[in-house]
């Protein structure tokens, strides 16, 4: 009788262990090389994929990135924006970046959050022109 009731929990409990999960979100994650800053919120990156497969020339939105009109004030904000950039960028040696695709763009945009030899750049740089 035990091993007949044994069974039968066995048969209710196991397949919900063995139920698969749901699937893991992507993570994407990159080591990157900067090939020049675009504008104050737009880069162009070397991509490492890993497997020695690269992307090259990769244009990167800053993730959270304000948008602004052509008015002098926002041009003003942009060169403060792109000198922060500099700064933390030009003379990095470890640059990671992790990007999210934007899936309503026609050609594929790619926001990212870049970190600079372990400073979160697009914290700096919105600290630096608000």
């Amino acid at each position: 009788m035990r091993s007949l009731l044994c069974l039968f929990l066995c048969t209710l409990v196991i397949p919900s262990v063995l139920r698969a999960e749901d699937p893991p979100e992507p993570n994407y994650v990159f080591w990157a090389e900067l090939v020049r800053i675009v504008d104050g919120n737009t880069v162009s990156m070397n991509l490492d994929l890993g497997f020695g497969v690269w992307v090259h020339k990769q244009n990167l939105t800053l993730f959270d990135a304000d948008k602004n009109g052509p008015d002098e004030e926002a041009k003003v904000k942009n060169m403060q924006r792109v000198a922060k950039m500099r700064e933390l960028l030009q003379d990095s040696t470890d640059i990671v970046v992790k990007t999210v695709r934007d899936k309503d763009a026609a050609p594929p945009r790619y926001f990212a959050t870049i970190w600079a030899d372990g400073v979160n750049v697009n914290d700096e740089v919105n600290k630096a022109a608000p």
